[in-house]
């Protein structure tokens, strides 16, 4: 009975911290896909896409060590490099640049969430 309630324990303890993890990072990525949004937005009207760019910078840099528990270090890379890309060239005139950057980045973000869903090859 007592290893019963020990597996038991675990098990919840587990389900708790997949739900907490699932919901910290959608609520992460939603969060830094709207602001993507908000600096693309602003270049298109000639507003300053650079602080955009900078704040979901900071966004990420006060989120990425707790996301690096729960997500490929690989994917974070990825997210990261794009930003330092995306700080680059919000600065630009060069909208081809800017666009395919956000659309990378925004890319990225849809798939980190994608993994972190539920599915068969999640579980096995």
């Amino acid at each position: 009975m007592k290893r019963l309630i020990s597996a038991g324990l675990l098990f919840v303890f587990v389900v708790t911290a997949y739900v907490s993890s699932y919901f910290y990072i959608i609520k992460t990525c939603d969060e830094a896909i709207e602001l993507v949004k908000l600096c693309e937005e602003n270049y298109k009207d000639g507003k300053n896409a650079y602080e955009t760019a900078e704040k979901i910078d900071e966004v990420w840099v006060q989120k990425e060590k707790t996301l690096s528990f729960f997500v490929n270090h690989d994917r974070i890379d990825e997210v990261e490099l794009e930003l330092s890309s995306l700080l680059l060239y919000s600065r630009t005139e060069d909208e081809i640049l800017f666009y395919e950057n956000i659309e990378t980045l925004k890319m990225l973000l849809s798939q980190i969430k994608e993994d972190s869903m539920i599915n068969a090859h999640a579980i096995f």
